[in-house]
């Protein structure tokens, strides 16, 4: 099983140009002291954990979930603290950044042009285009719908498909289960599932993230539970 890693070394193993994982931990997220300040409130509060595998996120609505996830993502920066991706800052590289898949409450996609225009799109900013994930989701037959054609359940789809199109090393799924019809669903978690790299997938239904490796639990901007135990994850929350 994948989950915590106590290794010591952490430092990245890389040449300045390219990206390269650290040797010792090549699949680790580490967080240390991290917070996040919106003016006097804070979203989070010297949050510190290390994992890698799948790590799902709980937490009630204003935990502090998708603040977390979009720091993890680059696109917050912490008002304190640090993160580090195979030894790198998100904010700070670049090359990190594009080995990380995002899926947030907004899909990012072209509403107007197709699911095939979208992510040719993506693939061409990339550079990549792994093509093989739209049969996976079940996008074959809509290639050529425009996107406001699209049920709610399929639009994630696509958005997935957006985020698995450049190989990510690093998969962050906030909330992608929510609002989604029982196909779909499915259809997602079987994704989720199967993605071979770092899942971090927040959610507060715990029952949708049983399969993770690593639990981290959040109230009001606090970690009040991490580790590898599903039971302890949902007993913390559900105590909350």
């Amino acid at each position: 099983m994948q989950g915590i890693c106590n290794s010591p070394e952490t430092g990245p193993e890389q040449d300045g140009k390219g990206f390269q994982e650290c040797q010792r931990c090549p699949r680790l997220i580490v967080c240390q002291k991290l917070s996040k300040r919106f003016g006097e409130n804070f979203a989070l509060r010297e949050i510190s954990f290390s994992a890698d595998g799948k790590i799902a996120v709980f937490g009630h609505n204003g935990a502090g979930k998708s603040t977390l996830v979009k720091i993890l993502a680059g696109i917050l920066k912490p008002s304190s603290g640090k993160v580090e991706i195979f030894g790198l800052e998100p904010r700070k590289s670049s090359n990190l950044r594009r080995r990380i898949g995002v899926v947030t409450h907004n899909p990012m996609l072209y509403r107007e042009l197709t699911v095939r225009e979208n992510l040719e799109f993506y693939s061409k900013i990339y550079q990549a285009g792994n093509w093989g994930i739209v049969c996976s989701l079940g996008l074959k037959e809509k290639l050529n719908f425009r996107i406001s054609e699209l049920s709610e359940g399929f639009v994630q789809r696509v958005a997935i498909a957006r985020a698995l199109m450049i190989n990510p090393k690093l998969l962050i799924l906030d909330e992608a289960l929510s609002g989604l019809d029982a196909e779909s669903r499915e259809v997602v978690l079987r994704i989720m599932q199967e993605f071979d790299g770092i899942l971090v997938f927040s959610t507060h239904q715990f029952e949708d993230a049983e399969f993770c490796d690593s639990f981290i639990v959040l109230e009001r901007g606090r970690l009040v539970y991490f580790g590898e135990s599903y039971e302890k994850a949902v007993r913390s929350l559900s105590a909350r």
